[in-house]
């Protein structure tokens, strides 16, 4: 097994950061907002990556994901500049996670949709 100073050992990008975002907020599958988790049903965006990497018992309230989040996310230590219309803010990759989740209120999809570069959904046509 690779440890952290393996030079062996992997790390993995944000495509793959935005896979585990919707496999944790499966099992977690309401939206938590100023806290990785809320309750047994909600996780932030954060939060659910944890959540895909570890099972995680039903009542986490209070708990933070370690720092093995980052190591296996090392992309989580990139600077990127906030993709929230308007917004200036230029921060950590994992800070702007829970900006967007926080402060923008983005949708764990939205921000996995972001995170692994896909196009994002055109709103609905209305009817003339």
């Amino acid at each position: 097994m690779d440890s952290p100073q393996s030079p062996r050992a992997q790390h993995h990008d944000e495509r793959e950061l935005a896979e585990f975002i919707r496999a944790g907020s499966k099992r977690r599958p309401d939206q938590a907002f100023g806290d990785y988790y809320s309750g047994h049903s909600a996780s932030c965006a954060l939060g659910a990556a944890y959540e895909a990497m570890y099972r995680l018992p039903a009542e986490v309230g209070g708990q933070h994901p370690t720092r093995d989040l980052d190591w296996f996310f090392d992309c989580l230590d990139n600077v990127k500049a906030c993709p929230a219309e308007g917004c200036k803010k230029r921060i950590y990759l994992a800070a702007l996670i829970v900006h967007l989740n926080d402060d923008h209120r983005w949708s764990r999809e939205q921000i996995a949709t972001w995170l692994a570069g896909e196009p994002k959904a055109a709103p609905p046509k209305t009817a003339p």
